[in-house]
C-alpha cells in the first residue's frame, strides 16, 4: 500500500544525509508512487483526443535575474510544479514546516494552475489548495519569484471548455474558505473525493493541490491518467499530474449554474 510505504520511508529516510545541494528528485523508494495509471482513459481514446503536458520553462529562485523572462512566458492553463533543493527541503522540515514535507519526499512539493483574475482579466493568478486554507486564487503570478518551479502546458488547451473551467474555480473557492477546504485524507493517500465532477453539485469542498487541478480540468472536459484506483489508496502527487497523459471527453448538457464569473475591472 502506498500509505504504508510512505510512512515507513519517512521513518527510515527523514534524517538521511544529502550530498551536494542540488535539485531534489524525490526519494528513490517513492518514485513508483508518482506514476500515472498505466491503463488510464487516454489509452482508450481516439488519437486526435489524446493530450499531454509539455514543459514551457523553469525558474530557480536563486537566479532571480531570470524571473521576468520566465514570468512573461506564462498564460492561463499553465500548470506550475514547485520544487526545492535538497538542503532547503531538509531545513524546512527540521524547522517544523509540515507543509514543506512533500518537497523532501517527492520531486515536486506543490501544484497550481494559472488562471485569469475574474475581476481583472489581464492579470494572472494561481489557483490551488493549501493546508488549513483550501481552494483559492489569492496569489498572483508575481509570488512565483519566491519559489523554484517548472511550468507545463497542455498541448490541446484550446479544446478545454473555458466557461466550465472558470465555473469550477468560482464554485470550489466559494465552498472552501476555511481549514475544512483541504483534503487531509487525500494528503495521506487514503481516498480522494470530487476529482471527476461533471455537475456543479459534484464539485467538492476539499482538495489537495494536485487533485484540485485534476478536478478542474475534468470538469472542463479533460480526463487525466493521473488517477489510480478511482482515487482510493492513491497519493496523487504533482508529478503524477504533470507526467500524465489524458483525453478530451464529451461534456454533459448542463447549463452553467454559478454566480456569473465577472471579467470586469472593479
Amino acid at each position: 500500500m502506498k500509505l504504508l510505504a510512505t510512512l515507513a520511508l519517512i521513518t527510515l529516510l527523514a534524517c538521511a544525509p544529502h550530498g551536494k545541494d542540488r535539485r531534489h528528485q524525490g526519494w528513490y523508494g517513492l518514485r513508483w508512487v508518482e506514476q500515472p495509471s498505466p491503463n488510464g482513459p487516454s489509452h482508450r481514446a481516439d488519437p486526435q483526443d489524446r493530450t499531454r503536458f509539455f514543459p514551457v520553462c523553469s525558474f530557480d529562485q536563486h537566479r532571480p535575474a531570470t524571473f521576468q523572462d520566465r514570468r512573461s512566458r506564462l498564460r492561463e492553463g499553465d500548470v506550475i510544479a514547485y520544487w526545492m533543493k535538497q538542503k532547503e527541503a531538509s531545513r524546512a522540515v527540521t524547522r517544523g514546516e509540515v507543509s514543506k514535507a512533500g518537497y523532501g519526499m517527492l520531486s515536486h512539493g506543490h501544484l497550481a494552475i494559472v488562471v485569469q483574475d475574474p475581476r481583472h482579466p489581464n492579470k494572472l493568478h494561481l489557483f490551488s489548495s493549501q493546508s488549513f486554507k483550501g481552494p483559492n486564487i489569492d496569489e498572483d503570478i508575481d509570488t512565483l519569484a519566491d519559489h523554484s518551479w517548472d511550468a507545463f502546458r497542455l498541448d490541446k488547451w484550446q479544446r478545454i471548455n473555458k466557461p466550465r473551467f472558470h465555473e469550477f474555480i468560482e464554485l470550489a473557492t466559494t465552498k472552501a474558505g476555511n481549514w475544512r477546504g483541504y483534503d487531509f485524507t487525500g494528503m495521506f493517500g487514503l481516498w480522494n473525493d470530487g476529482i471527476e465532477p461533471t455537475h456543479p453539485d459534484e464539485i467538492g469542498s476539499d482538495y489537495i493541490c494536485s487533485t484540485i487541478v485534476v478536478a478542474a480540468l475534468h470538469y472542463a472536459g479533460l480526463k487525466l491518467d493521473a488517477v489510480n484506483r478511482d482515487g482510493v489508496l492513491d497519493l496523487i502527487s504533482p508529478k503524477q499530474v504533470i507526467s500524465s497523459r489524458g483525453c478530451i471527453v464529451p461534456l454533459p448538457e448542463v447549463e452553467l449554474e454559478m454566480v456569473k464569473y465577472k471579467r470586469e475591472d472593479s
